[in-house]
């Protein structure tokens, strides 16, 4: 849901993980902005995907929601 079936909008929720190599390194931020870091940037990517639904529909694939039928 996060990055609405687009691979491009997965890589950028991934740079999260940056934060523990930033953690790693030693940069001088408290540890509970990292902490809180995934929850602010969830809430704020919800926010903006749910603006317009159509983008939504328009990525998804086509067989979401269909029943599979596995033939042997």
């Amino acid at each position: 849901m996060f990055a609405t079936w687009c691979p491009r909008r997965l890589l950028i929720g991934a740079l999260m993980v940056l934060q523990f190599y930033a953690q790693a390194i030693g940069v001088p931020v408290p540890t509970q902005f990292f902490a809180m870091l995934p929850y602010i940037a969830t809430i704020v990517v919800l926010v903006l995907i749910s603006r317009n639904p159509d983008t939504i529909k328009l990525n998804a694939p086509v067989s979401l929601g269909k029943p599979f039928f596995a033939v042997s």
